[in-house]
């Protein structure tokens, strides 16, 4: 609702001037305090006396005072308003009066000139008695808050010998008085020499003073630039902070330009995180073709509602069936997964480690190719090694050299071998190992997981797709799993990996679900389970060119 407040005042001919406010709000707060959007001047009122509040297009005046409010010569803590209504507080008069066009409600609001002044005092009135008047007494006052804070402390700064002899005793003023805080610990190795940041006396700290210690990349490049220009380093991170504080917190410090971007930038607009903020974009690794049928990853930048079956990392991975409540079969038996037992963050939380074969799956998923001797594996990522290793095992039991294999059909005793012989172990093993392989590569091991085809090559005629799992989603994002384990979160409130049955799903939380969490940086827009969230609580100022996935 717009309130159109007419501030009145009389002259000294007599007469009336007055001035307008307009209010667009909900609710218009009277009282003394500084505070208050309708500021009365009698001492007798309280601080927060009174509220005009809209409901349903209807003005009402309510107070918590237990005498109430005057309004039509009559005590009252809840009326509703209309023109031509009266309401006194002490000495302030309010006045309904017809709204003008573009105001909803309108009243003026004026001083009762059958006061007396005293009723309006404060109690300064009460200082200056004597031959002091309260005039002289302010500019002694100010004379002598310039000489300990300026003059003094100026002095100071003439010379280090000055500096030092000010800074050590007990009663002269120095410089460490203009100090408005304290200084944070990552500075305290420089806190004696506060030249070291401010270079110049009564001038900001340029940045030259800070690139001197901290190297950094900025935020700004190309079209960027237009938004930004010239950023201090000092407008975001601020010294002297009661507490210690060395980055900005405040929303302001990213929704200033980002809520509203010109049109050649290649960024959706972004003030608030609940209610002004786009959707999650997604980095998903993709494998494109490289030179001499090599394969090579690129990243490809997707909304993630576009996103939800896109991962193509060449994996067969079923969540659903590893996290099945009733448990999986194992070679120890039947037992039920959970998801930390393979996605187990790094120290600190903020990303998990890589999965591997050898750490997360190879308990469950053995490479053994013999069911007579099931301690022997192939070795996984390494499809020449396999046949390698088939071709050297097949060979080493018919040449009799594997003799707990059981098995030995060309070495004869008192018989030295042939080269014939070793020709005819030799195809024999190749021809066995190829049927080995045939049911590791197509049938049994690899194809469970891994995309198999057949090559026309007759060494090694498969192909194995290689494998890479995306492990930042959001590369320019801040998060960590730490601060999100809490007794209230499990993983598949978020990901809802019980539910998915393919690899391909990409199982990123959407925007609305952090959002029952994380609400607006204004804290009065969320509802009680909501944080207040602002940009720096998730995005970095200082990193590398956007693309470039790390």
């Amino acid at each position: 609702m717009k309130f159109l407040i007419r501030f009145v005042t009389r002259n000294a001919a007599g007469g009336t001037d007055h001035r307008d406010r307009i209010i667009e709000a909900p609710i218009i707060t009277i009282g003394r305090a500084t505070d208050q959007m309708l500021h009365l001047q009698d001492k007798r009122a309280r601080l927060q006396h009174a509220q005009l509040e809209d409901r349903n297009g209807k003005v009402h005046i309510t107070t918590s005072a237990l005498a109430g409010v005057d309004v039509n010569g009559r005590s009252q803590r809840d009326a509703r308003l209309v023109s031509g209504d009266v309401v006194e507080v002490g000495a302030n008069i309010l006045r309904v009066i017809d709204a003008p066009p573009g105001a909803d409600f309108a009243l003026t609001f004026e001083l009762n000139p059958e006061f007396a002044r005293e009723e309006l005092a404060t109690e300064w009135n009460a200082v200056g008695t004597g031959t002091i008047g309260k005039r002289k007494l302010s500019w002694i006052l100010v004379a002598v808050v310039l000489l300990l804070t300026l003059v003094g402390p100026g002095v100071s700064m003439l010379s280090p010998d000055i500096s030092s002899m000010a800074r050590h005793s007990d009663f002269l003023p120095d410089d460490s008085w203009w100090l408005a805080g304290p200084l944070h610990s990552a500075h305290s190795s420089i806190s004696g020499d506060c030249r070291s940041c401010h270079v110049n006396a009564f001038e900001r700290v340029p940045d030259a003073a800070c690139t001197e210690c901290h190297k950094v990349s900025r935020h700004v490049s190309g079209d960027v630039n237009t938004v930004l220009g010239e950023r201090r380093c000092a407008s975001c991170h601020l010294e002297h902070n009661e507490p210690p504080q060395l980055v900005k917190q405040h929303q302001g410090l990213c929704a200033d330009c980002h809520q509203n971007l010109p049109g050649n930038v290649a960024l959706e607009n972004a003030g608030d995180f609940l209610r002004d903020h786009p959707a999650f974009k997604v980095s998903l690794l993709r494998p494109r073709p490289g030179p001499e049928g090599t394969s090579e990853w690129g990243v490809e930048h997707l909304l993630l509602s576009e996103a939800r079956t896109a991962d193509r990392s060449n994996l067969k991975f079923d969540h659903a069936a590893h996290l099945d409540r009733a448990g999986i079969i194992t070679p120890d038996g039947r037992r039920v997964l959970e998801c930390a037992e393979c996605h187990q963050p790094q120290p600190g939380g903020a990303r998990m480690r890589p999965i591997s074969m050898n750490d997360h799956c190879a308990g469950c998923h053995s490479l053994n190719f013999d069911p007579d001797d099931p301690r022997r594996t192939v070795p996984h990522g390494d499809p020449e090694g396999v046949m390698q290793t088939l071709v050297e095992y097949y060979s080493a039991r018919l040449l009799g050299d594997e003799p707990e294999a059981g098995e030995q059909r060309v070495r004869r005793p008192g018989r030295a071998l042939t080269r014939a012989d070793r020709d005819r172990a030799a195809a024999e093993a190749r021809v066995k190992a190829m049927t080995v392989a045939t049911d590791l590569f197509e049938r049994r091991v690899c194809a469970n997981c891994h995309e198999v085809t057949r090559t026309a090559n007759r060494v090694l005629p498969w192909h194995v797709e290689p494998v890479k799992l995306t492990e930042r989603f959001f590369p320019h994002a801040n998060f960590t799993h730490a601060a999100h384990d809490t007794a209230s979160n499990e993983c598949d409130s978020c990901h809802g990996a019980s539910t998915s049955e393919s690899s391909s799903d990409v199982l990123i939380p959407a925007i609305e679900t952090c959002r029952d969490c994380h609400g607006s940086a204004v804290a009065s827009r969320n509802s009680a389970a909501q944080t207040p969230s602002t940009c720096i609580m998730c995005h970095s100022f200082h990193f590398e060119a956007k693309g470039i996935y790390p």
